[in-house]
């Protein structure tokens, strides 16, 4: 499933162009050389690096960053791209499945918060599968309000679960980037004050 998260990501994020200074370039190339970065990839030279946030529902139930186990996988992926999410935008990411202790299973997505306000409220009707119409998820209403999000912040990312079908784990496992159909409709949005 990385491998489908990193190209999805790839293709729907930009490319970092960063550029190596050392110890005898001058402020002068140094200013050239960050405009020629902007020139060649404007959202990326503008983006923050983004920050893994604990829902409030898990918070609330004692979890930290540290303690758990799900929250560090999820934070080492970001540090391997922390500039990922359209600039300006919402993005909403698949990660992977997630099997609770009673053998249920869940698909657990990233929501990146890439707009200029934190986010209080959010709901969404999410559309999931293939470009042939095997959906995983067919317009499937997502509810998070503030006492399960919390307040996701801007650049702040945050791991969601939904519930899905044991049955559908084999088409997940056969989502390629040539084949990912993902739709969000009827999303509403209540921003923090």
């Amino acid at each position: 499933m990385r491998k489908l998260l990193f190209s999805i990501i790839f293709v729907w994020s930009l490319v970092v162009v960063g550029c190596g200074t050392d110890s005898n370039n001058n402020e002068t190339e140094n200013d050239q050389s960050i405009a020629k970065d902007k020139e060649l990839n404007p959202d990326e030279t503008e983006k923050e690096p983004l920050t893994l946030q604990l829902l409030k529902a898990d918070e609330d139930a004692g979890m930290t960053l540290e303690n758990n186990e799900i929250y560090q996988w999820i934070q080492a992926e970001i540090d391997a791209d922390p500039f990922m999410g359209d600039e300006d935008d919402l993005s909403l990411y698949p990660f992977d499945i997630v099997e609770s202790e009673d053998g249920s299973s869940s698909l657990m997505f990233l929501v990146i918060n890439r707009l200029d306000n934190p986010i209080q409220n959010l709901i969404f009707s999410l559309t999931f599968g293939n470009d042939e119409g095997e959906y995983i998820f067919d317009d499937v209403v997502v509810d998070l309000p503030e006492t399960y999000l919390g307040i996701l912040d801007k650049n702040g990312v945050v791991p969601i679960l939904v519930d899905m079908d044991a049955a559908d784990e084999e088409l997940f496992q056969s989502l390629t980037l040539d084949n990912v159909y993902l739709k969000l409709d009827n999303i509403g949005i209540d921003f923090d004050a």
